[in-house]
Parts: C-alpha cells; sequence; structure tokens
C-alpha cells in the first residue's frame, strides 16, 4: 500500500430523486462512507464521510457543464470538500482519542487540491476547480459552515 495519503474506499454515487426534487438540485447519495486520511496513510488527521452523504458533486455553474461535469474524475474530492465545507472540521487522533478540531476555509480548499493529487485529477481541470475555489475562497470569504440548503443555493 502507498504511504501517501490516500482514501479508504472509492466512492460511488446514487442520484437522489428525492433530495432533488426537494432542493431543486441534482443531489447524490454517497456510497460507501469513506474515510480520507490529510498528509499520509493513516496519519492522525481524518475526515469521515458518512454513507448517505448527499452531495451536490462539483459546484460548477451550468454553462461549464460541457467542460467540467458536476460528477468525474474528480467527485469524491469535492465530495469530501462538500463535507468539510458544512463542518469546518476535522478529526485529529490526540492521546489516542479521536478530537474534533475546528479548520479554516483556506485548510479545507488545501485538502481539495491534495485529494484531487490523491486521485490523479487531470492537471487542467485540477487547476480550473481550484481557481474557481480559491476565487471563491478570497472575494465571499465564508468563515462558518453552510447546512446543505445554505451550500446548494
Amino acid at each position: 500500500m502507498s504511504t501517501f495519503t490516500r482514501f479508504s474506499a472509492e466512492e460511488q454515487l446514487r442520484f437522489n430523486k428525492t433530495a432533488t426534487a426537494f432542493y431543486g438540485k441534482n443531489l447524490w447519495d454517497t456510497l460507501p462512507g469513506f474515510r480520507y486520511y490529510i498528509g499520509s496513510e493513516n496519519s492522525n488527521e481524518y475526515v469521515d464521510v458518512e454513507t448517505g452523504f448527499l452531495t451536490d458533486g462539483a459546484t460548477i455553474p451550468r454553462f461549464l457543464w460541457w467542460l467540467l461535469p458536476p460528477i468525474d474524475e474528480y467527485s469524491q474530492a469535492t465530495t469530501l470538500h462538500d463535507k468539510l465545507c458544512r463542518t469546518y472540521t476535522i478529526t485529529r487522533v490526540v492521546n489516542g482519542l479521536p478530537t474534533t478540531v475546528p479548520v479554516t476555509r483556506k485548510r479545507i480548499d488545501e485538502i481539495l487540491k491534495e485529494a484531487m493529487d490523491v486521485l490523479e485529477v487531470t492537471a487542467w481541470k485540477k487547476k480550473a476547480i481550484m481557481l474557481g475555489v480559491n476565487t471563491n475562497r478570497i472575494v465571499l470569504n465564508p468563515t462558518t459552515p453552510k447546512t446543505l440548503a445554505e451550500s446548494i443555493s
């Protein structure tokens, strides 16, 4: 096994008709849940994305979907990013105990980039996504978690 950061399972997404109808935006269930180790494999920092976690994939304007669709090779990384944006926390093992630790939006976006590196996302796609993510962070300056409804509006 690799000694680099990894996902604990491959992501599969299932279109959720009920949530899509309710929220008015395409949403998928994450199947199965997965753990993402930050920095190195089996590190003391990780994020758990639970089975059934709802994601909209990459939040990309519809007119660009022909170039960067919401679901693509980067989907597991963008699902992780969605989870982090709704919690602004990671888990860190401290003295053998899992501890919830707050993180900044900048750190969340850095974890997204790292996750796309792990997935070996095509370079131009990764750059385009990070340009959008970094622009959003700089212009809107998000500092607190968003609910599902807020994150897909």
